[in-house]
């Protein structure tokens, strides 16, 4: 690895994160978020990658790594942080932890499966439709769903949705 780049916006963002949450709560999202990308290291490291550079900002961790040598190196190189944070949730629920770390894993797992560029998910599908004929059409749909998935993260967040909504009322 050639470079790591710690953002200020990082750093701010700690610190708010030390000043309005619980020590347990902070430690069990740094766990969460170190085993995620350490799936995704050790994945690039099994299919022969290359990381180059990691980078820390307000909005997460970027990794950029060497390109895939083949789609199913990629694939799983993808979804290897996912699939930790989910196989961390099982495990910590078969183990008789149900708190807050199997939960924040579990979260993080299918948060990052979401179809945004930026998030495994978004990478993933956007790396199956490059190059093929319906590239264009892929990325039109997923445009949409992205825009759903705005529409109703926001509705829900606002109390549309809820039993005392004008919209279920007779």
């Amino acid at each position: 690895m050639k470079k790591i780049k710690v953002d200020f916006s990082f750093l701010l963002f700690n610190a708010l994160l030390f000043m309005f949450r619980d020590g347990r709560l902070i430690m069990s999202f740094y766990a969460v978020s170190l085993l995620h990308e350490l799936g995704h290291i050790a994945a690039l490291k099994l299919t022969g990658g290359e990381l180059r550079s990691v980078e820390l900002s307000f909005c997460g961790i970027k990794m950029s790594a060497a390109p895939a040598t083949d789609l199913k190196s990629g694939v799983i190189v993808l979804l290897s942080g996912p699939a930790v944070n989910i196989a961390l949730y099982f495990v910590l629920r078969l183990c008789g932890h149900c708190g807050q770390t199997a939960l924040l894993s579990l979260a993080a797992g299918i948060f990052n499966l979401l179809p945004y560029s930026f998030l495994d998910g978004g990478a993933f599908i956007e790396m199956l439709a490059e190059g093929t004929p319906h590239e264009l059409f892929i990325r039109r749909i997923l445009t949409i769903v992205r825009w759903l998935i705005i529409i109703a993260a926001t509705a829900l967040y606002t109390g549309l949705y809820t039993a005392d909504s004008v919209l279920f009322k007779a």
